[in-house]
């Protein structure tokens, strides 16, 4: 059986700005080492420290599920060290949430087990989270059964 792969955001974008901003800080960090500068090394090692703690951070969430009969693969971005594979019996949920300044826009993210998703905005997008979870529904040999829970 084919695996089913679902993207929530682009992989290859997001990897894109992940590698960008890593170039950067490397590129500031071999400067600083040409320059024997030991203050612009300590800041630019602070930078690099950022970034990688950014991607790896509960401010990220994954950007792409694949779900298949053996588990399902959830991936974040190549800097990330939080790609992993969980079991199909994981339970996942629909969440909304309030954002922006006023809080007026509300947004969805897709959990399975602990690990959250990007959150998106657009109906479709929220079609697709819920497309997720009935696929992960239906290789457990469950119907479908939609999730959801609003948090402020």
């Amino acid at each position: 059986m084919d695996p089913w792969t679902f993207s929530i955001k682009s992989i290859p974008v997001q990897n894109t700005i992940m590698l960008l901003s890593l170039g950067v800080v490397l590129c500031f960090l071999i400067w600083a080492f040409i320059k024997k500068s030991p203050k612009h090394v300590i800041v630019s090692l602070f930078w690099l420290l950022t970034v990688l703690w950014f991607f790896n951070s509960p401010f990220f969430g994954f950007s792409r599920v694949i779900v298949n009969p053996t588990g399902i693969k959830i991936e974040y971005g190549i800097l990330s060290l939080k790609n992993t594979t969980v079991p199909l019996e994981t339970p996942w949920k629909i969440e909304s949430h309030f954002s922006g300044i006023k809080k007026m826009r509300k947004v969805y993210t897709l959990k399975i087990g602990t690990h959250e998703s990007m959150r998106v905005k657009s109906r479709d997008k929220y079609e697709l989270l819920k497309r997720i979870g009935e696929t992960i529904d239906k290789l457990k040999g469950r119907g479908t059964n939609t999730r959801e829970k609003v948090t402020s």
